[in-house]
């Protein structure tokens, strides 16, 4: 503004100067000027452009000395952060914040949905992205009209060895067995001498491994079937030691819970 600048000029003061009656003309104009030519006057009003000197430096407003509303027809944003927006028109690189109200909402290229991406019209189908999402759910589906109609599910073979010359107190299965589904599970196991069984247990999210004796501690006799049943849920290992070393023949069922 060279008309202020040649004001302030006017108006500068050494030791010695009088002050004569056009400094008074002046001040009241360069007073003026600055009251309603100024960007924004006294009240706040604002009547031009504000324009910092620099770009991304300076702030408006602070964490704890905010502005309650602000009230524009566009806004252009690098970074929106805020634990809720409620956008009607909103231009943004990233949008950030908990919660998002909008009355539309047009998406270019990508939506993603917790990291999973939104399909479209027309967008090309995998069938491979979701198969194993949707099989275990039409498998929960199955069990759980099954156990409604009072028909028990059907129980399913986790790990079998036959005719094998185990080690004493070796495990039986190398990795351990996982469970597929809470319920129980149930080992069958029949030796070519007398000998005593044992099952491993590890609960999943227990860091150790629990090992107890089967048949209440007694020995199980040669050539005879044993079962033995053991509650469990869903990713508990389990695994079978025998002693002394003996050849067993030895299946482990998961039966689904009813």
């Amino acid at each position: 503004m060279p008309y202020l600048d040649e004001l302030r000029e006017r108006l500068r003061l050494e030791g010695g100067d009088v002050i004569l009656e056009d400094w008074y003309s002046d001040l009241t104009t360069y007073l003026g000027l600055l009251e309603k030519k100024g960007a924004v006057d006294y009240i706040g009003y604002v009547h031009g452009d504000l324009i910092p000197d620099r770009d991304a430096l300076y702030n408006l407003g602070i964490i704890n000395l905010r502005l309650r509303q602000v009230y524009s027809v566009y806004g252009y944003f690098s970074y929106i952060k805020s634990g809720s927006i409620f956008i009607h028109n909103i231009q943004s690189d990233v949008v950030n914040a908990k919660d998002v109200n909008a009355k539309r909402g047009n998406f270019e290229e990508d939506l993603r949905l917790k990291g999973k991406r939104v399909l479209k019209d027309e967008d090309p189908i995998h069938i491979s992205t979701f198969y194993d999402y949707a099989k275990s759910q039409i498998e929960q589906a199955i069990r759980d009209a099954l156990l409604n109609l009072g028909i028990p599910a059907k129980p399913k073979i986790l790990g079998y060895q036959v005719d094998y010359d185990a080690p004493a107190m070796a495990d039986v299965f190398s990795p351990n067995l996982t469970v597929q589904d809470s319920g129980r599970i149930r080992v069958k196991i029949i030796g070519n001498t007398d000998f005593y069984s044992y099952l491993k247990h590890k609960p999943s999210g227990v860091p150790t491994e629990i090992l107890g004796l089967l048949n209440a501690g007694k020995p199980l006799t040669k050539h005879s079937w044993y079962e033995f049943d053991f509650t469990v849920v869903k990713d508990d290992e389990v695994n079978v030691k025998v002693a002394p070393t003996v050849t067993i023949t030895v299946i482990i069922y998961n039966i689904p819970e009813a």
